[in-house]
């Protein structure tokens, strides 16, 4: 039996689409080309901008309102200080937000922590659209595709639906513009044969019709012993205005990568442990990390890590009039991913060795969705007032076969990598089959109304009823008794109050409501009894305030918040019955500036404090009961803080100089909050330097003081630890054409 999926056809035939409109932007080039007085923009690249309160923000609202009249914390990165700060994909752009965290493990790579809360309870969307669970859709995805990475902070269930108590961080792509004609090129090199390429093309015929695509990849050796990685991503998207009225945009992306094979550093007892990492990880029970296995990878040989994804999207958008607008969203998503791994190591205290499982999973996930909406923009009551109604609908197909082979022993300092084994286990005749089904359909409006020049009013509703279907088989395709069906009807609310005395100057203060899965929080995996639990509810106060001078020389927003979510699956510590009656809090404060200090030298900052903790709650994850009231959850730190600075034209010249600091709190790594993560500050430097006014150079240097330091503790991996990358180089190019 083979239980790799066979690759489908299309990620090739997206691939041949791309260059197909690379060849399409090479032969129209000439007929688009700027006039001599319209020459392409130079390369501007830099660490640290100003930025606009003005700039519309879509992930924040349908109303179309910008940044200031928004009530809610909203933070944007986008491609010019995405490249400038040398991130490469899209959690390492978040980690420079405010109060924003992320990590992960190959079988987890792209997971974010804000506001206290962490994983699932963060929702990603692309393109404001939602696609599951972020421990099961999120991928590292390159950002030389990508326009901009925003975050709007708190529960968004009123407008994205279930999933989003701590926040949604929305990836948005590049799209094809009217502008000139213009080809963008990327590429650059580094320490452990790291190397990154982008090319990105666009283009337009008249005023009706406009190209773009954008093609990346990115691909490293890896710090730790056979740990390779890459990822290759590639979007078309093309634009069609046959009326001025009329818009119609289709677009696809095409995504696959194979992670890292590093699974994390095991703890080991002190005694043991003869060169420890000190100021990396602190324990209650006895635990530490040896230096000698920083760099070990105790993964077997033939591991598969993969997955491959394609989503072909269409928009249409209408406005017959200046105050009527009707826009579609409609979109197929399908996903193949497969792990093939030793994933768990464990120190076994009576060998001196450590213990390997065997583990294979492989999910097959398709997505159809629709989603429409209107927007009318008159009076009301007299008031000037916008409102927007529309529908959200899904149809998920999601297979998940597994297995769990025997596991192994291996040398602590020099592993035998070994074979994986059969898949299948003698007297197996299937693996493990968890289909999981379901229909969603979701109402919503949002209304802005105008209550005087200085008042604005924004309220927001939604209703969604969720039909869930899962199916759990065993080896012996019998069906297990925890599968089951369930619907959940929930209703979320938002109500902000923005209050402007003059231009430079907005408070506002906002409520707004969240709803997720009780239990698990993937949605995809929920078992029975869980499934049988109403859904968690969370909500939020934030009352905070955004400014700029008059000048427009700085700018800075600062929020305070207060969130409570409750009905969370907790285990009873005398029966073990599971009960909904968990309650987990957060409340903290953020703040973020930017300043031109002089016409070249500019300077970013932000920091957050964040107090999180279980109200009751009895751990449900390890399988047996832990008190965890007043606990920090995991992966949680209490001050994070960045400051990023560039000087530009140094000596008159077109050198650029920049860099940053990132400090990063204490965590727990567990629930019990028996292992401490010790808090860490990373520096990073870089040089550019602009041949011409179409071509930089950049050099940077990350974690330069080479500080060692524990990125992230999966939970559901309590004995090992991931740590950070040593100090790395690279040295590249950015040039347009």
């Amino acid at each position: 039996m083979n239980v790799f999926l066979d690759k489908p056809p299309l990620p090739r035939l997206l691939i041949a689409s791309a260059l197909t409109v690379v060849l399409f932007a090479g032969t129209i080039a000439n007929a688009s080309d700027p006039p001599p007085n319209q020459e392409i923009a130079e390369i501007t690249v830099t660490a640290a901008k100003l930025r606009s309160l003005e700039q519309f923000t879509p992930t924040g609202s349908r109303l179309g309102l910008d940044a200031r009249d928004t009530p809610a914390t909203i933070d944007i990165i986008d491609s010019d200080q995405m490249l400038g700060r040398g991130y490469t994909n899209v959690e390492e752009s978040a980690d420079s937000l405010p109060g924003v965290t992320s990590g992960g493990n190959p079988g987890d790579p792209a997971q974010l922590s804000m506001r206290g809360f962490t994983g699932n309870q963060i929702t990603t969307l692309h393109n404001g659209l939602y696609i599951g669970p972020a421990d099961m859709t999120n991928r590292p995805q390159n950002v030389f595709n990508l326009e901009s990475v925003e975050v709007l902070k708190g529960p968004a269930s009123v407008l994205y639906g279930q999933g989003a108590v701590g926040g949604v961080v929305n990836v948005v792509s590049k799209g094809p513009s009217f502008g000139p004609a213009e080809v963008t090129l990327l590429g650059s090199v580094g320490k452990f044969g790291t190397s990154s390429f982008g090319f990105g093309a666009n283009t337009h015929v008249g005023d009706s019709l406009a190209v773009r695509t954008d093609i990346s990849r990115t691909a490293t050796d890896g710090y730790v012993r056979r740990s390779p990685s890459d990822s290759l991503d590639a979007t078309v998207s093309i634009l069609w205005k046959p009326t001025s009225t009329l818009d119609v945009q289709f677009s696809v992306d095409f995504l696959q990568d194979n992670p890292s094979a590093y699974f994390g550093t095991p703890l080991v007892p002190v005694a043991f442990a003869t060169q420890p990492l000190t100021g990396v990880v602190d324990s209650t029970n006895g635990l530490a990390l040896d230096k000698r296995l920083r760099f070990v990878n105790y993964n077997v040989s033939d591991y598969r890590i993969h997955s491959s994804q394609y989503w072909p999207q269409l928009l249409l958008k209408w406005s017959p009039s200046e105050n009527l607008t009707l826009q579609n969203f409609t979109y197929y998503f399908h996903a193949e991913r497969q792990w093939q791994n030793a994933e768990t190591y464990t120190f076994n205290p009576t060998t001196n060795l450590i213990d390997r499982d065997r583990f294979f999973v492989f999910h097959q996930q398709n997505l159809f969705g629709d989603q429409g909406s209107l927007s009318y923009k008159s009076k009301l009551f007299g008031l000037p007032n916008v409102v927007v109604v529309g529908f959200d609908f899904s149809h998920l197909n999601f297979l998940c076969t597994r297995g769990f082979p025997d596991g192994d022993s291996v040398d602590p300092f020099n592993p035998t990598a070994g074979l994986f084994g059969p898949i299948l286990q003698p007297g197996e005749l299937v693996a493990r089959r968890s289909p999981t089904r379901w229909n969603d359909y979701a109402l919503f409006f949002e209304d802005a109304i105008d209550l005087s020049s200085k008042f604005k009013l924004i309220t927001g509703g939604r209703y969604d009823r969720l039909k869930l279907e899962r199916e759990n088989y065993n080896t012996a395709n019998e069906l297990l008794t925890n599968s089951f069906t369930e619907s959940y009807t929930s209703g979320t609310w938002r109500v902000g109050l923005v209050y402007k005395p003059n231009d430079y100057v907005t408070p506002y203060l906002s409520w707004t409501t969240g709803k997720d899965p009780p239990g698990t929080n993937n949605i995809f995996l929920v078992n029975a009894p869980e499934g049988k639990f109403a859904l968690s509810g969370s909500q939020q106060v934030e009352a905070g305030v955004k400014a700029n001078t008059p000048d427009k020389r700085a700018d800075m927003t600062l929020s305070v918040y207060s969130i409570t979510r409750k009905n969370i699956l907790s285990l009873d510590p005398v029966t073990g019955n599971a009960s909904g009656n968990g309650e987990q809090k957060s409340r903290g404060v953020e703040a973020s500036a930017n300043a031109a200090v002089t016409p070249h030298w500019t300077i970013s900052a932000n920091a957050a404090y964040t107090d999180a903790y279980y109200g009751h709650y009895f751990d449900t994850i390890t399988g047996s009961p832990i008190d965890a009231i007043g606990n920090r959850p995991a992966n949680i730190p209490k001050i994070t803080a960045n400051l990023w600075t560039s000087v530009r034209n140094i000596g008159g010249t077109a050198l650029e100089v920049g860099g940053g600091v990132r400090y990063i709190g204490n965590r727990y790594a567990n629930t019990a909050n028996t292992v401490k993560l010790q808090s860490y500050e990373l520096v990073n430097l870089y040089t550019s330097y602009q041949l011409m006014p179409r071509m930089l150079v950049i050099a940077r240097v990350n974690n330069v003081l080479d500080k060692v330091y524990a990125r992230w503790a999966d939970v559901f991996y309590p004995t090992e630890i991931m740590l950070g990358a040593p100090r790395t180089f690279e040295i590249g190019f950015i040039g347009k054409l």
